[in-house]
C-alpha cells in the first residue's frame, strides 16, 4: 500500500461489517492523524497503536481499519509524508476543480489559485498558515457557480502540505 497524504487521510473510507469499528470515531481519529501528518499538531505514535474503538453494528471491517492505522502509525513514527506533486504554479493550475451548484465562490476561488500558483513560481509570500486560515464564501445554488467543497479543501491541503515543506 503506498504511503498516504493528509488529504487520502482525510477522504478515506472503509467497507462496512454487521459488526465493526464506530465510523464517528474513526473518522475523527483519522482527521487527528492527517493534522498530525500535515505538520499541524504533534502526534505520538504510539497513540495510533493503542487507540481503540466502539463496536457497532454496520460499523468499519476493523481489519481494514487496523491494515492502514498500521500504515499511518508508520508514516508518523519516520515522518513520512508523500509529495504534493504541486512543483510549480502550472502543476496547481492543471488541477481541475468540479463545478458545483453550491460550494465555493470560483470568482474567489480562482483568484486565490493565482495568488498560489505565483507563489509556488517564487512570486510572492504565501505561507503554509495563511492556506490553511483561508476561508470562501459559498454559493447559493446558482447552476455552476461554485466549485466543490471537498475538492478545493484537498487542494488547499495539498497546497499547505507544500508550502510547510518549503519552510512557508
Amino acid at each position: 500500500m503506498p504511503y498516504l497524504s493528509p488529504a487520502d487521510i482525510r477522504s478515506k473510507t472503509f467497507r462496512r461489517k454487521r459488526q465493526g469499528y464506530d465510523p464517528g470515531q474513526v473518522n475523527e481519529f483519522l482527521l487527528i492523524i492527517a493534522d498530525a501528518l500535515a505538520g499541524r499538531l504533534r502526534l505520538n505514535p504510539d497513540h495510533i497503536r493503542t487507540v481503540r474503538f466502539a463496536a457497532v453494528p454496520n460499523g468499519y471491517d476493523p481489519l481494514s481499519v487496523d491494515g492502514v492505522l498500521h500504515l499511518l502509525e508508520f508514516q508518523v513514527r519516520n515522518g513520512i509524508v508523500p509529495p504534493t506533486g504541486l512543483n510549480s504554479g502550472e502543476d496547481l493550475r492543471a488541477r481541475k476543480l468540479p463545478r458545483s451548484g453550491t460550494g465555493y465562490d470560483r470568482a474567489e476561488v480562482d483568484a486565490f489559485i493565482a495568488r498560489a500558483a505565483a507563489n509556488l513560481d517564487g512570486r510572492g509570500s504565501m505561507t503554509s498558515t495563511e492556506v490553511r486560515n483561508t476561508r470562501f464564501s459559498t454559493t447559493s445554488g446558482l447552476l455552476g457557480k461554485g466549485y466543490q467543497v471537498q475538492a478545493v479543501d484537498t487542494l488547499l491541503d495539498d497546497l499547505e502540505q507544500e508550502l510547510r515543506f518549503r519552510g512557508r
